[in-house]
């Protein structure tokens, strides 16, 4: 009732007081911060808009009233006459289905540096939310939507604006700033499309294909519908539109028993079966894809998957080949992305040329392995030095003397004696001397070990079968603690990111170490802690992240190399925002 009142004096206050409408400049992006927002379905009897708008572009989003009713009484009607909607070219008539005074709705966009919640100066805090449906009484070729505009055409307020059709995303954040046409496809709600190129999604197709080549793994990566699994196998799914949990999980193991045997990947020569498949259900959506965790219901028109082929190796092909076979009545063209450690290069099959191939043409490549520690660990001895020459001075003179004892060797003798008074004077003129230990004294050499032992535990997580992991490690791993480390490795240094992927640490930056700690049996425990820049993605989606991570590290010397013999990651703290995200970024 509150927010009725309020509603009310603000419609009055705004009406009685003529606000100068202009437009803006529209930027090619960053739509989801515009100050006013429209969220946009296409449903199977009518057309439903949810409006945001500012309270200082209320007034640009107001029909003109009739002269025989008041400013307050007709709000609704006046707005979504101000907000047009034509069928086939007939006007459709909106009925208020909500009308309120809100706090703004933060949006969350993947596709921007700052990934998180926008925000733009000069908006209002708060909005007139209005929900407007409008009917239909037959499945419409066309749909317009027309947004207030002036006599020449000039939006009276920038507009953000997300549509959908039946569920499924048919655009990103995008501004809507001119009539705009739109065709419904009522039979597969993925192909429905605007006139206006511009007005699309980042994933346009609804098969897509991407295939990664690195160092240990060749991975192949597709994104599909249900209903296009349901054209390649008989699900036996009867009518049934919701689907539950178990449903889906039958389903996943029906689509990695197709998948594993299906599209052959050559490497070398040589046609290759995944060593490991995976099934995830996503979302595509404003927020980019999206894993999703254990839905209950699936809804069998709009469900998307995606799965995950992985292809163990032991270094980087010089060959990949994959021939594509699994088409749809819709799509005769399959766009194909292949990443390598260089980069990503689009590409695409058809029908016609279902084979696409990758070589490797990068000339400068140095095969990541894990290299002994030879840091050489010295301790300091402060040497006396003058001290040491005028003791042998004095030394040498009293011998002298002694064996010239007839020939005033009494004034050798007090020579040597004043001698030996002088070093002892001088005895805090010293000289460093270094020699080997092994053992760490010092916080230098300590970072400098446990730099180079943070560097192998990288270069060993990109092992992604257990016996090469476990070779790797023997080069900086005691061999009583390889079983001990590789499950450290597994528990604390494994990240997975938002796409759903296994991230690969990038490069190490910020070490410092806290502490340095003598063990009884020999040996050191080193406290430190280092930021990582790690990366992975799936799906064509690629993320960037910091992790901050702090350790206990055991380090024993033998045979001229420090060797790891206990591993405990006491933090990996995830930095929420990263430095990137979206495609390939």
């Amino acid at each position: 009732m509150a927010n009725l009142k309020r509603l009310i004096i603000l419609i009055f206050f705004l009406v009685s007081h003529p606000l100068i409408t202009r437009a803006d400049l529209l930027p090619a992006n960053g739509a989801e911060t515009a100050a006013n927002f429209a969220e946009i379905s296409v449903l199977k009897d009518r057309v439903r808009v949810a409006l945001e708008l500012d309270l200082g572009d209320v007034h640009g989003f107001l029909a003109k009233a009739p002269q025989d009713e008041g400013p307050a009484s007709n709000f609704s009607e006046r707005t979504g006459k101000a907000f047009e909607v034509l069928a086939d070219g007939a006007e459709l008539v909106p009925q208020t289905v909500q009308l309120e005074v809100r706090p703004r709705k933060p949006r969350v966009t993947a596709f921007r540096p700052s990934y998180g919640l926008t925000r733009q100066d000069g908006r209002s805090a708060q909005v007139v939310y209005v929900v407007l449906d409008y009917p239909f009484d037959h499945k419409p070729a066309e749909i317009t939507f027309k947004p207030p505009l002036t006599s020449d055409g000039i939006p009276t307020a920038a507009i953000g604006v997300i549509f959908d059709h039946l569920g499924v995303a048919v655009t990103d954040y995008r501004y809507l700033s001119r009539s705009e046409v739109f065709y419904p496809n009522w039979n597969d709600p993925w192909y429905s499309r605007f006139e206006n190129p511009n007005l699309t999604r980042h994933h346009k197709s609804a098969l897509m294909s991407f295939v990664s080549v690195e160092p240990r793994e060749v991975r192949h990566e597709v994104i599909f519908r249900l209903r296009d699994l349901e054209g390649w196998l008989d699900l036996k799914l009867g009518d049934e539109t919701l689907l539950d949990a178990n449903a889906m999980a039958k389903i996943k193991r029906q689509a990695i028993d197709l998948f594993s045997h299906s599209n052959p990947l050559t490497i070398d020569g040589s046609v290759v079966l995944p060593s490991l498949a995976k099934v995830e259900q996503l979302s595509v959506g404003v927020e980019g894809l999206k894993v999703l965790e254990n839905p209950s219901e699936t809804n069998r028109a709009t469900a998307v998957l995606g799965i995950v082929l992985s292809y163990a190796g032991d270094a980087l092909p010089n060959y990949v080949s994959l021939k594509w076979d699994l088409f749809t009545e819709e799509t005769d063209t399959i766009p194909v992305q292949i990443t390598d450690p260089a980069g990503a290069v689009p590409g695409q099959v058809t029908r016609e040329a279902p084979n696409i191939t990758w070589k490797n043409y990068i000339l400068k490549w140095s095969d990541p392995k894990t290299q002994p520690v030879t840091v050489a660990a010295m301790r300091s001895i402060s040497v006396p030095l003058m001290s040491f020459g005028l003791v042998f001075v004095a030394a040498f003179l009293a011998v002298f003397a002694w064996r010239n004892r007839s020939h005033h060797w009494q004034g050798w003798a007090a020579a040597a004696l004043l001698i030996c008074l002088a070093s002892g004077a001088l005895k805090t003129m010293t000289v460093e001397v270094t020699t080997p230990t092994k053992t760490l004294s010092d916080i230098t050499a300590a970072a400098q070990v446990t730099e180079v032992i943070v560097s192998n535990l990288a270069i060993a997580r990109l092992e992604t079968q257990g016996p090469q992991m476990s070779k790797a490690l023997r080069k900086f791993v005691m061999a009583k603690a390889l079983k001990d480390v590789e499950t450290e490795i597994r528990r604390g240094l494994s990240v997975t990111l938002p796409s759903g992927a296994m991230a690969q640490i990038k490069s190490i930056d910020g070490l410092v170490v806290e502490r340095i700690e003598p063990l009884v049996d020999g040996g050191n425990r080193i406290l430190a802690r280092w930021d990582a820049l790690v990366t992975g993605g799936h799906w064509g989606h690629m993320h960037r992240r910091t992790v901050s991570y702090r350790a206990l590290m055991d380090v024993e010397h033998d045979a001229d190399a420090w060797f790891l013999s206990g591993l405990t990651i006491l933090e990996a703290r995830i930095d929420p925002q990263p430095l990137s995200a979206g495609g390939n970024s």
